[in-house]
Formats: C-alpha cells, sequence, structure tokens
C-alpha cells in the first residue's frame, strides 16, 4: 500500500428535503482515496451524509478536486486544494436562494484536512437542524 502524503477528507451533508445528484466530478490532482470516490449519477438522498475523500500518494504534490451535485433547487459546487506547500482551500457554493452552505474545516492535521459541507434550507441555521432528521 502507498504512503500518504496528503488527505483531504469531505462530509456532504444534505440537510435538505430534495435528493442531490452528482453532475459532475474530477480529481484534478491526486486521486480518489479507497472506497470514497465519486461518481456522475449518483445520488445524496434528502437528510443524509456522505464522505468522500483525496489524497496524494506522490512525494511533494498535493491534492486537489471538485464535486457539483445538482437537484431542483439548484447545484452546490465544492472545490478542495491542499496543496504539498501553503494553505488548504475549500469553497462550497449554491446557485439557490433557497439554499445556504455552511463549511467548517478541522485543520489540526495539516497533512489530513476534514471538511464538513452542510447544505440546508434558507432560513435554517445547521446548528439548530436535529441530529439524524
Amino acid at each position: 500500500m502507498p504512503i500518504v502524503y496528503r488527505s483531504v477528507r469531505v462530509v456532504l451533508q444534505n440537510s435538505t428535503d430534495d435528493v442531490m445528484t452528482v453532475e459532475g466530478t474530477e480529481v484534478l490532482l491526486g486521486t480518489w482515496s479507497a472506497g470514497l470516490g465519486l461518481k456522475n449519477g449518483e445520488s445524496l438522498d434528502r437528510q443524509s451524509a456522505r464522505a468522500i475523500a483525496t489524497e496524494s500518494t506522490v512525494l511533494q504534490r498535493g491534492t486537489e478536486a471538485y464535486a457539483r451535485l445538482g437537484s431542483v433547487n439548484g447545484y452546490l459546487n465544492v472545490h478542495w486544494h491542499l496543496p504539498w506547500i501553503g494553505d488548504f482551500r475549500c469553497d462550497a457554493t449554491c446557485s439557490s436562494p433557497l439554499r445556504q452552505v455552511d463549511v467548517q474545516v478541522n485543520e489540526d492535521e495539516p497533512a489530513a484536512i476534514a471538511v464538513l459541507v452542510t447544505v440546508t434550507q434558507e432560513g435554517t441555521s445547521p446548528s439548530a437542524v436535529p441530529p439524524g432528521s
């Protein structure tokens, strides 16, 4: 098994009543982590979450990817980049004014970043959504 030098794990939390479908996804640097890839056509059910991850097994190279998920209420675009040297970046936007996106990043381990991207209905903060709902 190769050594993983950089990794990013993203949890997509769909706290809406919409099913979101993967419309486009690509790893620009690195590869999908084993068992945590994302493919066009897959769905993220309403009120559910899913982890995806990318990693770099090449010394002095980071990892970068994006995912675009669509629903009847617009698109969610998520892009992340963890360079070999430099700051981690994660951008998440939703095209619908009826949805909000919250991004929380855990950089306790700078070479293995964890991100929570939560999509909620407008007017509902992620912390106000009861667990398991």
